[in-house]
Formats: C-alpha cells, structure tokens, sequence
C-alpha cells in the first residue's frame, strides 16, 4: 500500500549528514527509513537503487502535492560539472507501508 495514503506526520529530517523519511504509520507507532540507502544522485538526477543523495544536494524538501496529494522528494542535486538542478522524485513509485513499516520496493 502507497505509504502516503496509510500514513500521517509525513516529513523528511536530515542527521548527520543523511536524510530520513519520517511518517506515524496508522495501525502502528512511528517509523523512519534513510533514504540516502535507497535513492543516488546520478549526474544530476535522483536514481533509485542508488546511495547517499544527501552528499551531494542542497536545500532538500518534503511536500504532499497535488489533489492526489503525491509524496514528493525536491532538492537541488550537483552534477560532475559541478552545476546545480532543482529536481524531484515521487517517493510512491518504490515506498510502501507494509504492516506498519516504510517499506523500499
């Protein structure tokens, strides 16, 4: 099931230099997952099945967007030009909630 739609409190926090998908999963407590061991930063581009994002973005941010309320990553992600592209990446393609769990698919 879409995390989104069976979850609230819905936000990303950054720790030591990672950043955490952070959300109250209905029909069970809190749960976090890094996303920097599941989404890469590829020239420019998010990429799923990549690693560590966080090193190389500025000014990431969270929002539910649209009437469909869609989970959407944004950030500004450095190319190997060292040139900066606003992005973003709808985090329900690979993020489930499975028995109260974020889950990566």
């Amino acid at each position: 099931m879409s995390f989104h739609l069976s979850s609230s409190n819905i936000r990303v926090e950054s720790h030591d230099g990672r950043t955490y998908l952070c959300a109250h999963m209905n029909g069970g407590g809190d749960d976090r997952m890094c996303l920097d061991d599941h989404i890469g930063n590829n020239d420019g581009h998010f990429a799923w099945n990549g690693n560590n994002f966080t090193r190389s973005a500025r000014n990431v941010r969270f929002n539910l967007e649209g009437g469909a309320n869609v989970p959407v990553l944004r950030a500004e992600l450095r190319d190997s030009h060292d040139n900066w592209h606003d992005r973003d990446l709808n985090l329900a393609e690979r993020i489930t909630n499975h028995n109260g769990k974020l889950t990566y698919q």
